[in-house]
């Protein structure tokens, strides 16, 4: 694989949150958070939401502005999916029939503007896709329109990858695509080549996943079309700094990781209300490429250990493991 690390502005946002509406920090500069990210090493992607303000709208001006940082677009999201009051109740499964139609909309714009800034994928996160309570929706019928809706946004343009975001609460204390293997259900249901998964590390931790077997999933199905780096407790999704909670299991995805052909992007997924925002996305962008280089010293074991995991000799590996690390 090749690693290539991006991030979004969100990073070095103010953090606003319902204990604290206004925020953590004062609001930075387009151009004082760029400047920010431009300087941090193993960094070279912006993740851009559509539409993209604060970020220039116009395609050329956005790449021209990326590139005075040395910086290029990586993924598309289009937001207004998620964080509109009209898609409370699902943008891509919901009765409203014109609420649908809005939301394919948004898609069909997001894809154009991602071909023409060259964007690797177009991220698909069916946020308020779920439900709260029991008899609350239908879910063969709800499951049913989702298909359709995704599978029209895949067809839109084949050549143009759509990565699929499962995460099993939050904004709705049930969401449909709640796990990787759901997701896979999914996209196997949608049937189409360009529809894959994001894998975000968050959400696989807190729907209780083993990392690296959801990797090994998606990539055996070549369905791995992005990854989001961040951490937590698997109970919740705080977006914690990636690395700095389950050591042993991120350590295992990266082995696995080195064995795939991944060449897509991982972008840096975080919230650190109470640190230094700018030092904690240089620190979590080092511990990513710390990751990948005690990946690549177990690599050099890589016959070793995976003989071990065929006898089922887990004592033997952790002797490699302490002997590397240790």
């Amino acid at each position: 694989m090749k690693l290539n690390v991006d991030t979004h502005l969100g990073c070095l946002g103010i953090y606003a949150e319902k204990f604290l509406p206004g925020g953590y920090f004062e609001d930075l500069s387009i151009d004082q958070k760029l400047e920010i990210i431009s300087k941090i090493k193993g960094l070279t992607g912006i993740f851009t939401f559509h539409p993209t303000a604060p970020l220039p709208s116009d395609p050329d001006k956005l790449l021209r502005k990326l590139a005075d940082y040395g910086l290029v677009v990586s993924n598309i999201a289009p937001s207004l999916t998620w964080s509109e009051l009209r898609f409370k109740h699902g943008a891509h499964c919901t009765t409203e029939k014109n609420i649908i139609k809005e939301t394919i909309k948004s898609y069909k714009e997001a894809i154009d503007f991602a071909k023409v800034v060259k964007a690797d994928s177009v991220l698909l996160w069916p946020a308020h896709d779920g439900f709260d309570y029991p008899f609350q929706v239908n879910y063969k019928d709800c499951w049913k329109r989702l298909v359709e809706t995704v599978r029209e946004i895949g067809e839109y343009d084949s050549s143009v990858k759509i990565a699929l975001e499962a995460k099993s609460k939050d904004p709705r204390q049930k969401q449909f695509i709640s796990n990787t293997g759901k997701a896979l259900t999914f996209i196997n249901d949608v049937g189409l080549d360009n529809v894959g998964c994001a894998l975000d590390i968050g959400h696989a931790l807190m729907a209780g996943e083993s990392l690296s077997e959801s990797l090994m999933l998606l990539d055996s199905h070549k369905k791995l079309f992005q990854i989001h780096f961040n951490d937590n407790y698997k109970d919740a999704d705080p977006d914690l700094m990636f690395g700095t909670i389950n050591f042993w299991e991120i350590l295992e995805f990266f082995y696995y990781f080195n064995k795939t052909d991944y060449k897509g992007w991982c972008v840096i997924d975080i919230i650190t209300p109470r640190d230094d925002r700018a030092k904690s996305l240089e620190v979590c962008v080092k511990l990513v490429w710390k990751y990948k280089e005690l990946a690549d010293k177990l690599m050099k074991h890589e016959k070793e250990i995976d003989s071990n995991l065929k006898d089922y000799h887990f004592s033997n590996n952790m002797e490699i493991l302490m002997g590397i690390l240790f």
